[in-house]
């Protein structure tokens, strides 16, 4: 392949890849609680979990789906990981006090059940 040729290819897989990292917001009278409306950035503008996970946590190409994730965690664990950001997820310590964070947690773990450990070993 030629240098011009690949240059296009990345161009164009870094055009869909930034286009892929924006989520889409749940529209507000769609929201049903304070953890979900959270998550969308409708309380806090310095916290916009849907960017990359998708209003619904579906993910997008920047962030992943939550589905796989959360019923694996206990509460503690997801409460770590907001506060931590894994991987190339940002921290939100400091900008989630124990109340919202007791908030998206509950979200989170009533859109995304725990399973029980048999249920886990089918997960990659």
């Amino acid at each position: 392949m030629s240098a011009r040729r690949r240059a296009r290819v990345w161009a164009l897989l870094l055009g869909l890849g930034i286009a892929g990292c924006a989520g889409t917001q749940t529209p507000p009278e769609r929201i049903s609680s304070p953890g979900e409306a959270l998550f969308n950035g409708r309380v806090k503008t310095n916290v916009t979990c849907y960017r990359c996970h998708n209003g619904d946590g579906t993910g997008t190409l920047r962030g992943p789906s939550l589905a796989r994730r959360i019923p694996k965690l206990t509460d503690e664990e997801i409460v770590a990981a907001i506060a931590e950001g894994p991987g190339f997820m940002p921290s939100f310590k400091g900008k989630l006090d124990d109340a919202d964070m007791k908030a998206l947690t509950a979200w989170l773990r009533g859109r995304f059940p725990k399973t029980n450990e048999a249920d886990n070993s089918s997960y990659p």
